[in-house]
């Protein structure tokens, strides 16, 4: 398990995962120092596996004979779902990135990320969008990858309504 390279598999979640994948969310909310998660394990769940998903996710597995320290086999994620951008098209916004620390480093965020890119080139999508909050390595590992700093090229900012701008901005609908 601890060699360079790990030998791991990319696919959908099944829901026998899911328990895996939502310890995942919350490892990663806990890493960002958020206390900002919002969704319950059923509305994720419900989200992942219904007939229609507007969201969609990709887990890595690794061997049971790698499992990590705490016998994990589903040891990385990525949640992303479909945008669309005036400016260039078809696009895939990609939410949580998230790989066990253990197992950062053997390839698997790079397969994760290849993987997507790939799925976004077979839906015809131009372009690939992320939001960070600040410099972090995942930033340095998208910025490796060819990512670029709209910020910095661009000067352009990622704005969200929430909470009770959106209940303000709803109460003026006609």
């Amino acid at each position: 398990m601890f060699g360079f390279k790990m030998d791991f598999s990319i696919r959908p979640p099944k829901a026998e995962d899911f328990n895996d994948l939502f310890r995942m969310v919350t490892e990663l909310s806990l890493h960002e120092k958020s206390s900002d998660l919002q969704v319950s394990r059923e509305e994720l769940m419900q989200e992942l596996f219904c007939e229609s998903p507007s969201l969609q996710c990709l887990v890595a597995k690794i061997p049971d004979h790698c499992k990590t320290h705490q016998g994990h086999t589903v040891v990385a994620y990525v949640l992303y779902t479909n945008a669309y951008c005036t400016w260039n098209g078809r696009a895939v916004y990609l939410g949580d990135f998230y790989v066990m620390p253990e197992c950062r480093g053997k390839g698997i965020g790079k397969g994760l990320l290849s993987t997507v890119a790939k799925k976004a080139k077979e839906q015809l999508c131009a372009i690939m969008l992320t939001e960070m909050r600040e410099m972090t390595p995942l930033i340095e590992f998208y910025m490796a990858k060819g990512a670029e700093d709209l910020k910095l090229t661009e000067r352009r900012h990622f704005l969200r309504f929430d909470g009770d701008a959106v209940d303000q901005l709803a109460q003026g609908a006609n």
